[in-house]
């Protein structure tokens, strides 16, 4: 992703990352996370694509079949993953929001417009709905194994819950999903939605899903089913297989 590209992106006043909540800024209740931090920090960010490299990022390096994108506010995130996906020659990324916010994405010209200035309207397609609507379309049946997804819709306990649960079942073997919000900006326990479920599934399903935090912006957070590597019988089994416990050899 060369730098004229980025720069182009951040010029939209709407994708600028302290607003949006992607700026590599502490993240915490009022006044961090970018949204009410003094201009002086704000304009140290204003021209850095911030948490928006790790999005980029991940759908170069995990090169996803399947990229399933839920909610935003005006795209910041399935715009850089449609980014990802265009470079790499890979499939379009799936985008669900109802458009809740307001009424910016229930205009399909408008909405073709805005991702063809930043050059990725071949590589995204908006479903203007709910995750539990989405999740009853023909469209929905025949998307492959979902080998990354995207939680960015409603801070709410409710929408967040059942995001997951519509759409985890439908993960790829060793499929990531990553959810943003994870640490409010708001000091209001009702806007820690993202938090509450996190905390819930490991208490539910202790050892199943490893969880990397990144306190920064509004939070993100990077979940992926516990891989066998990662187990403790993992390196039993490599002592029943190298018998010799004193052997250097590689």
């Amino acid at each position: 992703m060369d730098e004229t590209w980025v720069s182009d992106f951040l010029a939209h006043k709407e994708m600028e990352p302290n607003r949006t909540g992607h700026a590599a800024l502490p993240a915490g209740p009022p006044g961090w996370g970018g949204r009410d931090a003094p201009d002086s920090v704000r304009s140290e960010h204003r021209e850095r694509l911030g948490l928006g490299w790790l999005y980029y990022g991940l759908a170069r390096a995990l090169e996803p079949r399947t990229v399933l994108s839920i909610g935003s506010g005006r795209g910041f995130v399935p715009i850089l993953l449609a980014k990802a996906q265009r470079d790499r020659g890979a499939a379009p990324v799936t985008f669900v929001d109802p458009s809740f916010d307001d009424d910016f994405w229930t205009d399909a010209e408008r909405v073709r417009k805005w991702f063809a200035s930043f050059g990725v309207e071949d590589h995204i397609v908006h479903h203007l709905m709910t995750t539990e609507q989405f999740a009853t379309t023909e469209a929905c049946a025949q998307l492959p194994p979902v080998d990354l997804l995207f939680i960015d819709g409603g801070h709410f306990y409710e929408p967040v819950e059942a995001d997951f649960r519509l759409m985890s079942p439908r993960l790829a073997p060793g499929g990531t999903m990553v959810f943003h919000d994870t640490v409010s900006r708001s000091a209001n326990p009702k806007w820690s939605g993202p938090r509450r479920l996190l905390l819930e599934i490991e208490e539910r399903e202790p050892g199943r899903w490893q969880m990397l935090d990144l306190p920064f912006g509004a939070g993100v957070t990077v979940v992926r089913e516990r891989a066998e590597q990662s187990l403790p019988g993992y390196l039993a089994g490599l002592h029943e297989r190298w018998p010799d416990p004193d052997s250097t050899e590689f």
